[in-house]
């Protein structure tokens, strides 16, 4: 009854700490053991930030940089809002870029979470 979504013990052992970083939090959920699973879900959940969201933001308020302050980005949405996103350009560019940034700081903030529970 195996299902190819699903992850064998035999590949948890052979991923390396580079992909741990850009697993989501369900891969690094089965790593740990079953007691920690459930905090470690919740405080994944409760750092989340949802990408469709963060695209609408980034539609309506990238252009100030709002987008990437959002997702924790200080430095970029400065750079954003003092040269009006590029005069427009950075704007255009994050439309496509952002929901993928969005899911790469999750997967951050889930191996965070994760290396704080395993330590």
């Amino acid at each position: 009854m195996s299902d190819s979504n699903q992850i064998s013990n035999s590949d948890l052992n052979i991923i390396s700490e580079s992909q741990l970083k850009l697993a989501g939090a369900l891969v690094l959920g089965k790593r740990l053991p079953k007691e920690e699973r459930a905090a470690f879900f919740m405080a994944c959940d409760q750092e989340a930030k949802d990408p469709t969201t963060v695209l609408i933001i980034s539609i309506f308020l990238g252009g100030l940089g709002i987008d990437r302050f959002v997702l924790g980005q200080t430095v970029l949405g400065l750079l954003k809002l003092f040269t009006f996103a590029g005069c427009g350009l950075w704007w255009f560019i994050d439309l496509f870029l952002i929901m993928g940034a969005t899911k790469d700081i999750n997967a951050e903030s889930a191996y965070r979470i994760y290396c704080q529970l395993r330590d």
